[in-house]
């Protein structure tokens, strides 16, 4: 994974535990705890055990790391019910941004929304009802822990010391690190590769206008390959659940009435209403997503070696290109810097580009993301720093983050404790 995409990796833990499918208790499933008005089922923690295991590539379970999983279940538990006892409240709204926001993300880590539908059997709509009971339970939590742990820890340089003084010899050493600025620019959809996409929908519309099967139409040309193989089927669902131009567009059919061409972010759609219960409907889709065409990834490598030539001789600084060039907005305001960043965080591939700079070089420029969603940057080596062991004079504000993240934890420890007293907690086993 490249430099762009490094803060989202923490996105997929969500996914992982939160596809847990919603799903009644099967007979002979036993309830092992209940904490507030939530079970927790013995399923529940052999999926939870068996997700550790894959993520940690590991084939037999340690009785204590089973211990610790089962605990943590027990302590997401206690806060949801705390944050239902204190009315803590989500808007839909912001369920759907966040929803939106972590499909995306999880799309460009596993490359496409085909592989997504693959990885689990069913097409994107319904992936997306699954996680949205679980992400507004999971948002009331966070809410009630920024809440209560609004203001950040104060560490004294006293703290600091002492921390040190105790755990030096099992702090982690700091790893290769290299400190960086860059200018992104993201590959751009073309109009030409919009007006290639709208043709193949129209000429698809046509032919439903003619007479052939929606059905037959969405299992040989939508590339929602999730929802093809049932020639487009997306289920049953809730106003809302789909994007807004989708909704919009779906809401003011009438049952077996076909849309006209919808544009969305994913590409075009031809939808049709097939039945509707209540606030419930139930729709078919045929997506033809946006073409690619390389002439657009020449456009834009060509645009950073023109800048690239414009550093180099002078012209402007790279600080100044940043500013006035990259797309990157949490970064260009501060001149591309990107700080530094640990090696191992790295693609290999970029690694490999990066090590044949010297300090104050930049490289050519780099792909950046995936085959759905990329850019193209340059950087630039502004220092390298080699191995070492931490020490107060060289690394004094990571031992810092390491003393108050171990204050932090202890805060939080003794918050669940007090919220036990409250809470109803059974453990069954």
């Amino acid at each position: 994974m490249n430099i762009k995409f490094i803060r989202i990796l923490f996105l997929s833990l969500f996914f992982l535990t939160a596809l847990n499918f919603v799903h009644a208790q099967k007979e002979g499933d036993r309830i092992i705890a209940i904490v507030g008005n939530e079970i927790i089922l013995e399923s529940d923690l052999q999926y939870q055990m068996q997700m550790y295991a894959r993520q940690n590539n590991i084939t037999t379970m340690n009785p204590v790391i089973a211990q610790q999983i089962f605990q943590q279940m027990i302590t997401d538990k206690i806060i949801l019910a705390k944050a239902e006892q204190d009315s803590i409240v989500v808007k839909d709204e912001e369920v759907n941004k966040e929803l939106d926001y972590r499909l995306k993300s999880l799309i460009q880590q596993v490359g496409s929304e085909q592989r997504i539908q693959e990885v689990y059997g069913m097409p994107l709509v319904k992936i997306r009802l699954t996680l949205k009971e679980d992400l507004v339970k999971k948002m009331m939590s966070d809410k009630l822990k920024r809440k209560k742990f609004s203001n950040p820890v104060k560490v004294s340089d006293k703290e600091v010391r002492e921390f040190y003084t105790n755990f030096k010899d099992s702090l982690p050493p700091a790893n290769e690190e290299l400190e960086m600025s860059h200018i992104f620019m993201s590959r751009k959809l073309t109009e030409a590769e919009k007006q290639l996409s709208k043709s193949k929908a129209l000429q698809i519309l046509d032919s439903i206008k003619a007479g052939i099967d929606f059905s037959e139409l969405s299992k040989r040309n939508s590339d929602d390959k999730g929802s093809a193989i049932n020639g487009g089927d997306l289920g049953f669902a809730k106003k809302g659940v789909f994007v807004k131009e989708f909704d919009e567009a779906l809401y003011k059919l009438k049952i077996d009435e076909v849309s006209d061409v919808v544009e969305t972010e994913f590409g075009y759609h031809i939808i049709k209403l097939k039945e509707q219960k209540g606030d419930l409907v139930r729709a078919q889709h045929i997506l033809v997503a946006f073409k690619k065409l390389e002439s657009s990834d020449f456009e834009t490598i060509s645009l950073l070696n023109n800048i690239k030539d414009s550093i180099l001789s002078g012209k402007l600084t790279f600080e100044k290109a940043a500013l006035l060039y990259s797309q990157d907005l949490e970064t260009n305001t501060k001149e591309g810097y990107l700080g530094f960043i640990s090696v191992d965080k790295l693609d290999s591939n970029y690694v490999e580009e990066l090590n044949k700079l010297q300090i104050g070089e930049i490289s050519k420029p780099l792909k950046s993301g995936d085959d759905n969603n990329y850019g193209y940057e340059l950087m630039k080596i502004k220092s390298k720093v080699a191995p070492h062991k931490l020490s107060l004079e060289t690394d004094y504000e990571r031992i810092k983050k390491y003393a108050g993240a171990i204050k932090d934890n202890k805060a939080y420890e003794a918050w669940i404790e007090e919220l036990k007293k409250s809470i109803y907690v059974d453990i069954k086993f």
